[in-house]
C-alpha cells in the first residue's frame, strides 16, 4: 500500500507523476471532468438567459451534482440529494450555514448568536440539549461537513463564491466516512476556468430593526494566465451590526452591592453589543498538466470575530416575585433559579422563570463580563484530475486549521460552585463574579484517491482509499478575579494561571486509514442496483486533564487509547425508470460516528466502570423509500421519501457528581429510531410563476432500556436509566416551507423577479425524554415570512430583501440561569436589505 506523508504537496506530487506516467486513452462521455461540469453550468445559465430574453417558456431549474463520486443531474440520484446553486443563494441572501440550514425542513439547530456552535439535528437524530451554549464539548451534531472533498469538523466557512451547495440526507457512511450519522452538508466552491476571463463585485447594505447599517462585500476574479494556467480568487468581508445591548451591573443590585462594570467601569450599557465582523478569501490555480490531467492548488482562510449574546435576559423569579427592597436583597441572594416555596417571604406572582418580565428591556442581555468568540480558520489542498481513458482518477490531499477562542459571563454557575459549595472567595456581596474562556484547536490531513469508471456498458464504479489524521483540543477555565488571594492559592507550586478556579481540557487524536467503493449494474436498461461498501481501521487517543485549582475535588489527568481496530459499513440501492425523467428507488444506507473518552475519576473504592471510562461509537442503519422526477412537460419536479433509521449504541450525555460538583461528559445509552416523510416540490405555474412547497414530519423515540451505573459493581449510586418509550428532541413533529416566484423578461432587456417565502416550525422538545412520562419543555411553533425582488439589466443586478416580515417574535433557543436569570434567544427582528452585483466580463 502506498505509504501517504502529511505534507499534501509531496503527496499530490507523487501521485501525479505516477498517474501522468499511466496510457491515457479517448475520452468518452459517460464520466465528466470537473471542467467539463462548469462548462456545461456556464452554459445551462447563459442558456436560461437567452429564454428569458425571447420569452421562452421557463422549465424548473436542473443542477448537476456530484454527491455519488460522479457528476449526475440531481433528479437521475437514486437518494435524497438536494442543492442549491450560486444564483439561488445569492437571491436568497443565503450567506452561510445557519441560513443554509433554515432553508431544509429534514435539518434543524436552534438559532443561536454568531459565536455559538449549534448543534444540528438531522431526521430526528438527536439525544442533547438544543439551547445556546458556550462550550464545545457539549455540541452534538449527525451530520458530516465538507468544503469540496475536505471533512471539517465545523463548517463556519461563508458561502461565497460557491457554485453549489449539496445537501445529502441519510447516513453516508460508504462514501463520506465518519460523522455523516445522519446526513451531509458540501459547499462545491467555483474552479478556475481556462477559456474566461471574469470578475464580479457585490455588496450589501442592511439594517435589523434596532440596530445599525451593516455591510457584506465580496470581489471575485478569474483570470488565464496562459493556455494551461488560470487563477482564482475570492475575497469577502462582512461588517455586521448588533441590536441587542449588553449591561453589565444588574438593576437590582445597588449601592454597596453594584459591581464594577466590566471593561469600563464607568459604563454600564454597551448598546447593540450582538456585533461580528468576518473576513475571508479563497486562492485557486488550475494547471493543466495535459489534455487528460489537472492539478488545482487552493488555499482558503477566514477570520471571525463574533462578539455578545442575542437575546433577552428575564428577572430571576425570585427577584421577579419580590414586592420590596429587603425582599429583593434576599432573593437575589438565594441565587435560586426556582421561583421559591411557600415558605419563602415574597408573594409569588411568577412561577415559571422563563415567563418573568424582562430584567431591564426587550433585546438587553446581562452579562457582566464581554462574551465573544474568534475564529481562524485555514485550508490548502490540492486535487489532482486524470482521464485514464477506462476511467477518472480524482485525488484531493488536504491539511487544515481550525481554532476558536473566547469568554462568556459565569456569573450563575460561579456562584453556585465558588460560594455555594464553599466559601471560595465567589461570596454574592464580595463584589467578585466569574467568567469563563476556552480555546477549541483542530487541525487535521486528510487524503483521498478514488478511480470513477468511464463506460456506457451496464457496470459502473467507484473505487477508492482515504486517510485522515485529525487532532481536538477543547480548552476551557473559570476565572474568578481575586480567587488566589482569598484562597492564598500558590500558582509556583498549584500551577495554572493567576485566578484560574478550574482547568479541563478533553483532547483527542485521531487517525483512520480506509478503502470504500460502490458498484452500480443495469439490470435492464431500467431497473439499476447499487452495491456500496467501506472498510477501515482506525486508532483513536483520547486525553483528559481535569484541574480545580480551588478545592481540588475533581482533578484528573489521564490518556486512554483504543488501539487498532476495524470496523465494515455498507449500502444497498436499487431503481427503477418508470418514466424518462421519473426515478424510484429503495435504499439500505449506513453512517456512523466514532467513540471517544470522559473525564471521569474514581471515588475511594468506587471505580468507573469500563463502559463509561469510555464511550463507542454509535451507528445508523437507513431504510428509505424514495419517488423523484419531473413530471407534466417538465413543469413540476417532486421528491419524496419515507424512511426508517434505527440508531445503535446511542451516544448521550451523561455527568458525574464529585463531591457536588458535576463532571460533563458521555455515555452510550440504549438504541433508538427516528421515523420520517418528506416531501419537496417546484411547480412552474407559468411562464412568469413557480411555486414551491416542502415538508416533513418526524417521530424519534427510544426503542430499548438501559440502566447505566457509573461504577463498578454499583447497582445504586449514581445511575441513570433512559426508558423504552421516551421521546427524542430538537425536531418539530411538522415543518413546513413553502413561496410564490414571479419572473418576467422587458422589452428593453431588464429582467425582473419577486418572491415570498415562508417557513413553519412545529412545537421542538428542547431535550430528550428519559421515559415516556418525562416532562420535556417545549418551544412554541412559529411561523417566519421572507420576501425578495430583484432586476438584472447588462452586468449588474440587484435586489431587495426583507427577512421576518412580519416582524414574528418567535423563540428560537434559550440559556437558562439562576443568579442572573434566564436566557431567551428569539428569531432575528425584521432585516432590510439591498445587495448590488456588477460582472465583469
Amino acid at each position: 500500500m502506498m505509504k501517504f506523508t502529511k505534507n499534501p504537496i509531496a503527496t499530490a506530487v507523487s501521485i501525479a507523476l505516477f498517474t501522468l506516467a499511466m496510457p491515457a486513452f479517448a475520452q468518452t462521455a459517460a464520466t465528466k471532468t470537473p471542467e467539463m461540469i462548469a462548462k456545461e453550468e456556464a452554459e445551462a445559465k447563459a442558456k436560461a438567459a437567452a429564454d428569458k430574453k425571447a420569452g421562452t417558456a421557463q422549465q424548473v431549474e436542473r443542477i448537476v451534482v456530484t454527491s455519488g463520486k460522479r457528476a449526475e443531474a440531481a433528479y437521475k440520484v437514486p437518494y435524497n440529494v438536494s442543492a442549491l446553486s450560486e444564483e439561488t443563494m445569492r437571491e436568497e441572501n443565503i450567506t452561510d450555514v445557519k441560513k443554509l440550514i433554515q432553508q431544509s425542513v429534514a435539518i434543524n439547530a436552534p438559532q443561536n448568536s454568531a459565536r455559538f456552535a449549534d448543534s444540528v439535528t438531522v431526521r430526528g437524530l438527536n439525544v442533547s440539549p438544543v439551547s445556546a451554549n458556550n462550550l464545545e464539548q457539549f455540541v452534538k451534531t449527525t451530520i458530516a461537513y465538507y468544503l469540496d472533498e475536505t471533512p471539517l469538523p465545523s463548517i463556519g466557512f461563508r458561502i461565497k463564491d460557491v457554485s453549489r451547495v449539496e445537501t445529502l440526507l441519510g447516513p453516508q457512511g460508504t462514501l463520506y466516512g465518519a460523522g455523516s450519522l445522519g446526513g451531509t452538508i458540501r459547499y462545491i466552491t467555483n474552479k478556475p476556468k481556462l477559456d474566461k476571463t471574469e470578475g464580479r463585485i457585490s455588496t450589501g447594505l442592511y439594517q435589523t430593526k434596532g440596530g445599525g447599517i451593516s455591510n457584506d462585500t465580496d470581489v471575485m476574479f478569474n483570470v488565464p494566465l496562459s493556455e494551461t494556467f488560470a487563477l482564482r480568487g475570492s475575497f469577502a468581508h462582512l461588517d455586521e451590526k448588533g441590536y441587542t445591548d449588553r449591561v453589565s451591573n444588574p438593576p437590582w443590585r445597588v449601592g454597596a452591592f453594584a459591581w464594577t462594570t466590566q471593561p469600563d467601569g464607568n459604563r454600564n450599557v454597551y448598546e447593540n453589543d450582538d456585533w461580528q465582523k468576518v473576513d475571508g478569501g479563497r486562492l485557486a490555480l488550475l494547471w493543466k498538466v495535459s489534455n487528460n490531467a489537472t492539478i488545482t492548488f487552493s488555499h482558503a482562510e477566514q477570520r471571525q470575530n463574533a462578539n455578545g449574546t442575542t437575546g433577552t435576559s428575564l428577572l430571576p423569579c425570585r427577584v421577579a416575585n419580590a414586592t420590596t427592597p429587603a425582599q429583593i436583597e434576599a432573593a437575589w441572594k438565594t441565587a435560586s433559579a426556582n421561583c421559591g416555596t411557600a415558605t419563602t417571604p415574597e408573594t409569588r406572582t411568577y412561577f415559571n422563570p422563563l415567563l418573568t418580565p424582562y430584567a431591564v428591556s426587550q433585546d438587553s442581555i446581562l452579562s457582566r463580563y464581554g462574551e465573544f468568540a474568534i475564529r481562524n480558520f485555514k485550508m490548502d489542498s490540492i486535487e489532482l484530475d486524470v482521464d485514464l481513458g477506462f476511467a477518472r482518477l480524482a485525488s484531493s490531499t488536504s491539511q487544515f486549521t481550525d481554532g476558536r477562542v473566547g469568554q462568556a459571563d459565569y456569573a450563575s454557575q460561579g456562584q453556585a460552585f465558588y460560594f455555594g459549595f464553599g466559601d471560595l472567595g465567589g461570596k454574592i456581596d464580595s463584589g467578585r463574579s466569574a467568567f469563563v474562556t476556552y480555546n477549541n484547536a483542530y487541525k487535521g490531513f486528510s487524503h483521498e484517491t478514488r478511480l470513477v469508471s468511464k463506460n456506457d456498458g451496464p457496470l459502473n464504479w467507484i473505487a477508492g482509499l482515504y486517510y485522515t489524521d485529525q487532532d481536538k483540543s477543547l480548552r476551557f477555565s473559570e476565572m474568578l478575579p481575586g480567587l488566589d488571594a482569598y484562597n492564598r492559592i500558590n500558582r509556583a507550586t498549584r500551577g495554572g494561571i493567576k485566578d484560574e478556579g478550574y482547568f479541563e481540557n478533553l483532547a483527542n487524536q485521531y487517525s483512520e486509514t480506509a478503502v470504500f467503493g460502490e458498484v452500480n449494474y443495469k439490470v435492464t436498461p431500467k431497473w439499476t442496483t447499487t452495491i456500496g461498501a467501506r472498510a477501515f481501521q482506525y486508532k483513536d487517543t483520547a486525553i483528559a486533564k481535569i484541574i480545580d485549582y480551588a478545592a481540588q475535588f475533581v482533578d484528573s489527568d489521564f490518556t486512554r487509547s483504543e488501539g487498532k481496530k476495524s470496523k465494515s459499513y455498507f449500502k444497498l440501492n436499487t431503481s427503477y425508470q418508470f418514466a424518462d425523467e421519473l426515478l424510484g428507488y429503495a435504499t439500505f444506507s449506513q453512517g456512523f460516528r466514532r467513540g471517544g473518552t470522559n473525564g471521569f475519576k474514581d471515588q475511594g473504592t468506587a471505580k468507573v466502570s469500563a463502559e463509561n471510562a469510555t464511550f463507542q461509537p454509535d451507528s445508523t442503519n437507513n431504510f428509505e423509500l424514495g419517488l423523484k422526477g419531473y413530471a407534466l412537460n417538465r413543469m413540476l419536479y417532486a421528491e419524496a421519501a419515507v424512511y426508517q433509521i434505527d440508531w445503535k449504541n446511542v451516544q448521550t450525555y451523561r455527568a458525574q457528581d464529585v463531591e457536588g460538583f458535576p463532571v460533563n461528559g458521555t455515555a452510550n445509552g440504549p438504541d433508538a429510531r427516528t421515523r420520517g416523510f418528506e416531501l419537496s416540490t417546484r411547480y412552474k405555474l407559468s411562464d412568469n410563476w413557480q411555486a414551491t412547497y416542502s415538508t416533513t414530519t418526524t417521530q424519534a423515540e427510544w426503542t430499548g432500556t438501559v440502566v447505566n451505573c457509573l461504577y463498578e459493581g454499583n447497582a445504586t449510586r449514581e445511575c441513570r436509566t433512559w426508558a423504552k418509550g421516551g421521546k427524542l428532541g430538537a425536531s418539530p413533529k411538522w415543518k413546513h416551507n413553502f413561496g410564490a416566484r414571479f419572473n418576467t423578461y422587458l422589452d428593453s432587456g431588464i429582467y425582473l423577479w419577486a418572491s415570498l417565502s415562508g417557513r413553519y416550525t412545529g412545537p421542538i422538545a428542547v431535550d430528550r425524554a428519559d421515559s415516556p412520562t418525562s416532562s420535556v419543555r417545549e418551544r412554541p411553533a412559529y411561523t417566519l415570512l421572507n420576501a425578495n425582488t430583484g432586476v438584472s439589466f447588462g452586468n449588474w443586478d440587484a435586489n431587495f430583501w426583507i427577512q421576518n416580515l412580519a416582524n414574528k417574535r418567535a423563540e428560537v433557543s434559550a440559556q437558562e440561569a439562576g443568579l442572573m436569570g434566564a436566557r431567551l434567544i428569539f428569531a432575528t427582528p425584521r432585516t432590510m436589505g439591498v445587495n448590488v452585483t456588477y460582472y465583469f466580463k
